[in-house]
């Protein structure tokens, strides 16, 4: 449970900065499931840019989306080492 203390006090870019073995177009596909352009959507958010009125931000509702995904794939893979 390493994995939760580490998240918890950390921001979603630093996360998959850090951790490069994450595939952000999966994650974003996972995180938006009903966006065709989910890929970019995560991928303008991380990078801050400018669209329409604003800076794109990922806010609290994509951190919590990405914390939910990211547990799931946790307990596949404790599942799997663990056989």
């Amino acid at each position: 449970f390493i994995f939760f203390y580490y998240f918890c006090f950390m921001k979603l870019k630093e996360f998959l900065e850090q951790n490069p073995i994450i595939n952000n177009a999966q994650l974003a596909r996972l995180m938006y499931p009903y966006n065709k352009s989910a890929n970019t959507k995560l991928a303008n958010k991380l990078a801050e840019n400018i669209s329409g009125s604003g800076r794109q931000r990922v806010t609290e509702a994509d951190e919590e989306i990405a914390k939910k995904e990211l547990e799931k794939l946790v307990h596949r893979i404790v599942s799997y080492i663990s056989n």
